[in-house]
């Protein structure tokens, strides 16, 4: 039977089920990071008010440039893995699934060293340029050596890859209880900046470590053996690993300057007092970010099944609902941090933590605009390019760090968090032109709009 383009007539995915693999996935992710988010606040609340105001800003541009680091380093091999894994498990060949995994963790390794490295360069050349004293230094190469441990991505896509989303929730929030737990010890006990220095650095290696071995636990409950041959990235699948790598590499590492190079900013111009105020605000604004990632992990797939199937009708219609609930969302969000955040900061963190509101309240609203960007980003990924994503992202990053420079030495804290604001905008305006001459917009589409909606009713 043809369809009405005159191809084969396909089998398209329903919207309900859609619907409802997002609203389960999305549930058992939200909730493992809410609690845990949760925990890693108030870790962050007892470290504020147990350090005074130079140490806990020394502190936050340690784990600043930790996570700058990682972020920037990392291939998100989380991608292929998912990718390639579903093939082989399809076709139910466990060894070519371990020999992935295998690659994937390799990359994880091989990224994590070359973080180490560039820290132990900046640790040991360009000390006096970091302003580092030297009861810091040796703290420095601590939270340097936590990069050996957490930066392994893979494990995130072997536990996606077996629907195992609530093993991965369980193992972020039992890491940020035992933050928590070691912060309420050391404020109760003996607050010092050694202490709390120690406390985050072994959070950021012990928690990537659990998630890597529990993962590579469930490769092996599976049968499939983790094998290395000798010239195994040379294979098809080894050559597609490294593709896929490169070409998220550069969009992942713009995100990251983005994400974590504010706080290093407001720490170079403004003053380090002022990068502990601001990242307050960043780290309540970041739950709202890794609801974001949420969102991002599991409405990417049903996308990237939409376009397999050609439901061209479906994915437009999956990406308005997504864009409206998204902004109405937004909305609420904007308005109870309004309203709420006043008498929360200084609750939580203490008073004079209270200068943080402003920079927090539109820090939520950039957080809330990078919701809406995600949705047309992935389908700008998925129906043009990922270099076209790539290019587009390179542009915003621009725009970011030039209207950060020049709006924070004009407004502090506050000229950083808009410029945040600034990314997300231009990112999400610059996809939606993008896909202005994708195959969503095509008159081929609408022309078949109704034939092809008989298709993909539930």
């Amino acid at each position: 039977m043809n369809d009405p383009t005159g191809g084969e007539a396909r089998s398209f995915p329903e919207q309900g089920s859609i619907y409802r693999r997002i609203a389960r996935n999305s549930a058992l992710m939200a909730g493992g990071t809410a609690i845990s988010s949760l925990f890693t606040m108030l870790a962050v609340a007892l470290s504020a008010r147990a350090l005074n105001a130079h140490d806990f800003g020394v502190l936050v541009l340690m784990q600043s440039a930790v996570l700058g680091l990682r972020g920037a380093s990392s291939f998100a091999t989380q991608q292929p893995v998912i990718k390639l894994g579903a093939d082989a498990q399809a076709a139910e060949d466990r060894n070519r699934l371990g020999r992935i995994v295998s690659m994937g963790v390799v990359v994880d390794a091989a990224s994590s060293l070359v973080a180490f490295a560039v820290a132990a360069i900046a640790i040991k050349f360009f000390r006096g340029a970091l302003d580092l004293a030297d009861r810091d230094v040796g703290f420095a190469w601590i939270f340097a050596g936590s990069l050996l441990f957490s930066a392994y991505p893979s494990s995130n896509g072997i536990f996606r890859l077996f629907n195992r989303f609530g093993v991965l929730a369980v193992i972020q929030v039992l890491s940020a209880i035992a933050l928590f737990a070691a912060a309420i010890v050391l404020y109760a006990i003996h607050p010092t900046f050694e202490g709390f220095a120690l406390a985050w650095a072994a959070y950021l290696a012990i928690s990537g470590q659990a998630q890597l071995w529990s993962s590579l636990y469930l490769v092996s409950r599976d049968g499939s053996r983790l094998t290395l041959s000798r010239h195994v990235f040379r294979s098809e699948d080894g050559r597609t690993l490294l593709n896929y790598c490169w070409s998220t590499w550069g969009t992942s590492t713009a995100d990251t300057v983005r994400a974590n190079g504010d706080s290093l900013m407001v720490g170079a111009i403004v003053s380090v007092q002022a990068a502990g105020v601001y990242n307050v605000a960043r780290q309540v604004a970041g739950v709202l970010r890794k609801f974001n990632m949420v969102y991002a992990s599991t409405v990417f797939p049903e996308i990237s099944k939409l376009a397999a199937s050609g439901a061209s009708v479906a994915a437009v219609r999956l990406k308005k609902r997504m864009m409206w609930s998204g902004m109405a969302f937004g909305i609420l969000t904007v308005i109870a941090v309004a309203l709420l955040a006043p008498f929360f900061l200084p609750l939580v963190f203490g008073p004079r933590f209270a200068s943080a509101y402003v920079p927090l309240l539109i820090l939520i609203a950039a957080a809330m605009a990078q919701l809406l960007s995600y949705t047309p980003s992935m389908y700008v990924q998925i129906y043009r390019s990922p270099q076209m994503l790539l290019a587009l992202t390179g542009i915003a990053l621009v725009l970011f760090l030039a209207s950060g420079i020049s709006l924070t030495f004009a407004w502090g804290t506050a000229g950083m968090a808009t410029a945040q604001l600034v990314y997300a905008l231009a990112l999400m305006l610059l996809c939606e032109q993008a896909l202005k001459s994708s195959a969503l917009n095509s008159r081929r589409t609408g022309r078949h709009a109704i034939a092809i909606s008989q298709n993909e009713r539930p």
